[in-house]
């Protein structure tokens, strides 16, 4: 079989997290996905809670894929993710502050589906550039 496990990535991040799409959590997510990234929640309700938190303050969220590599079953990706800050988010109302942050997701398959994932998203330039963090 071919290993297709980029195009599952791009898909859940790109369609999913970046164009609040669910049902792709559902079709490449396993039910015993393991969450690593703090926040997310767990299995694939946690995911599908993740994108529409995310889509509530930010609904122009966007993912631009800079790299990736794979090894065997697991797949590195680096992206660039840009929005604009128009809904609450983290109690905080919209400031309409524009943010572009480097995300990096780890992310290990089994039989085409997610079973595993690290996501690591620059949250401190996030907060810097949205003004909920001292820049000094």
């Amino acid at each position: 079989m071919e290993n297709n496990n980029l195009e599952i990535i791009r898909k859940i991040v790109e369609e999913g997290f970046g164009k609040e799409d669910l049902s792709v959590i559902d079709h490449y997510v396993s039910d015993a996905v393991v969450e690593h990234q703090s926040g997310l929640g767990d299995g694939k309700e946690g995911l599908k809670n993740a994108i529409n938190g995310l889509h509530t303050s930010f609904p122009d969220l966007n993912y631009d894929l800079q790299n990736h590599a794979e090894n065997g079953d697991t797949v590195w990706v680096h992206y660039k993710a840009s929005a604009t800050h128009t809904g609450p988010f983290m109690g905080v109302p919209s400031s309409g502050k524009r943010f572009t942050i480097d995300v990096i997701d780890v992310a290990r398959f089994e039989n085409n589906r997610l079973v595993e994932h690290w996501g690591i998203p620059d949250r401190f330039s996030l907060l810097m550039q949205l003004g909920l963090l001292d820049k000094k």
